[in-house]
């Protein structure tokens, strides 16, 4: 339990009453203002940084997330009512709002009805228009991000805590925090020119998730793990609302819409959605599996139009029209034969169509996403160079250690077989920090480590992280005086998925990978044995150990020396 609850702030103005969540920087309590007699979230860095020697720069960043937030001014927005410093510690004020969250509301297995789903799409669509008029990007659109009020359909957007300004065409330096499935593939590299199609991608991967109750693939490993269309999961979905979600999530930023506005006019009118109830968290929504029939359906083939109610739902047909009707008109004597002779002729017209004519292939047209083939300086060494002299955390063989806490990360893709025929280890999503991480944010992460020693580099030491037994061990070298990553290392076993492998390097790297990607592959593919590389102000190694190991070292091009 925090300290901070029951604490009273500003003369007695809010009083803290529960924790809400906290993370490895901010924690969030549901507050009373006295004053107005209301229920607030109050949002404070959390107390154990404050004998953190970059104090200083997480209050400043705090601060920055309030006032973007306060220029956001729109009502699927969270509203911020306040912001003060008070005994050294910021705090900012926010609108309580009573509901669930979109992923919970969701997930694991209850995606939207269409028209509801669009709905809410359509509502986080407008209140990025106002982030983006203000020179920002939201960059974590997710539905764990999105709040559904309480008693109605209107969603509000939380969280900008990684929103960034931009201008827009030029290239800027970004932190490469990203939420796997749901972030382009611009946002995995630090460097990169900066548009609003970055919360395309977002919104569009959000409305995936809320029609099909999955995570899409990670943009990043959508080169060898293809995303399934959205009427692949569930046939009965609109050719429109499924032509939007792939031109949304295109992978190359050329291929997407530039702006939400053109994303936006992609989305059908409701009139065309079939409509259906609004889901609770106990009652499931239908969920229609795909069948083998899902291509064929014809293109624009909707259902028959509804008229809209003035608060834009659709209205449902009046119950008294399930049934016969109240007043059924007398049989017709002739009207048996006629049906009878009716059916005979289409089953004649059927048999003479299906022999002599052969239909065209259905006419939707599919955005194809290239490869994204991101504009990095190629740097890698022409031969391979030997590992630093002195020893690292990860040895040759991995010592036996106690397993440390799961991550919290997001769930595993799917086994594949590899080149070699030996089916790949299903292993979470592996959190792969770059070099000047802080090791508060790698426990937020993983936990306390399975094992501490002192580093053989000057004044360092070393974690290390057991997070698959006999598959994945990770290893930080921090320096003591700031606690920060000098050196980020991971080891794999030969059976852990390729895809695994490049997230982490990626990540580690600060989203500098690139073409080291590649040289990845070849070593695990074993075409090679090892790769070092060179990477602005980091150097690196990918190798195959003589534990038929692959481990990946990228440090700080001065701690060697």
């Amino acid at each position: 339990m925090s300290a901070l609850i029951g604490q009273q702030l500003q003369g007695g103005k809010y009083t803290l009453d529960e924790e809400l969540g906290r993370g490895g920087f901010g924690i969030t309590f549901k507050a009373t203002h006295h004053f107005l007699g209301q229920t607030v979230v109050i949002k404070t860095l959390n107390e154990s940084l404050r004998h953190e020697p970059d104090y200083a720069d997480y209050q400043r960043k705090f601060q920055d997330e309030a006032r973007r937030l306060a220029l956001c001014v729109h009502p699927n927005i969270v509203r911020v009512s306040d912001f003060f410093i008070e005994a050294g510690q910021a705090y900012m004020v926010m609108d309580y709002l009573r509901g669930p969250n979109l992923e919970a509301l969701v997930f694991p297995n209850q995606p939207l009805p269409e028209a509801i789903a669009i709905h809410y799409a359509r509502q986080i669509g407008s209140a990025l228009k106002v982030v983006h008029q203000n020179g920002l990007l939201h960059r974590d659109i997710k539905p764990q991000n999105i709040i559904l009020r309480q008693g109605t359909q209107e969603v509000v957007l939380i969280d900008f805590g990684i929103a960034r300004e931009f201008t827009p065409g030029s290239t800027q330096n970004h932190t490469s925090l990203i939420s796997a499935g749901y972030a382009p593939i611009e946002q995995y590299l630090s460097e990169e020119k900066r548009t609003p199609a970055t919360d395309v991608y977002g919104l569009a991967a959000t409305l995936y998730a809320l029609l099909t109750a999955r995570v899409p693939t990670a943009s990043i490993l959508r080169d060898r793990q293809p995303l399934p269309d959205p009427r692949e999961l569930r046939p009965e979905l609109s050719a429109a609302t499924n032509q939007a979600v792939i031109r949304g999530m295109a992978v190359d930023v050329g291929y997407r819409p530039a702006s939400m506005d053109e994303w936006l006019a992609l989305l059908p009118d409701a009139p065309s959605i079939p409509a259906a109830p609004t889901p609770s968290l106990s009652q499931p929504a239908a969920f229609v599996p795909p069948t083998p029939t899902a291509a064929t359906l014809a293109v624009g083939q909707r259902s028959p139009q509804r008229p809209q109610l003035p608060n834009g739902s659709v209205q449902q047909p009046d119950k008294t029209l399930a049934g016969a009707p109240a007043t059924a008109p007398r049989q017709n004597r002739y009207l048996l034969p006629l049906l009878l002779g009716a059916l005979l002729l289409t089953m004649l017209g059927t048999a003479l169509i299906a022999a002599f004519y052969k239909p065209e292939t259905p006419t939707e047209v599919i955005v194809e996403e290239p490869t994204p083939t991101p504009s990095l300086e190629p740097s890698i060494a022409a031969s391979p160079k030997p590992l630093p002299p002195s020893p690292s955390p990860l040895s040759e063989e991995p010592p036996e250690v106690e397993r440390s806490p799961e991550p919290s990360v997001e769930p595993s893709v799917e086994p594949e077989t590899q080149g070699d025929d030996r089916p790949s280890t299903q292993v979470p999503a592996i959190p792969g920090f770059p070099v000047g991480t802080s090791e508060r944010e790698v426990e937020a992460a993983l936990g306390k480590p399975a094992q501490t020693n002192k580093g053989a580099w000057g004044d360092t030491r070393t974690a290390l992280y057991e997070v698959v037994p006999n598959a994945v061990t990770l290893a930080y070298i921090y320096d003591r005086t700031s606690g920060k990553v000098r050196q980020t290392e991971a080891s794999f076993a030969q059976s852990v998925d390729t895809l695994q492998m490049k997230v982490a390097l990626n990540n580690m790297t600060g989203g500098q990978a690139g073409d080291i990607l590649d040289d990845l592959e070849q070593v695990k593919q074993r075409k090679v044995n090892e790769y070092s590389f060179r990477k602005g102000n980091l150097k690196g190694v990918i190798q195959r150990n003589s534990s038929d190991r692959i481990y990946i070292g990228v440090w700080d091009a001065n701690l060697h020396d």
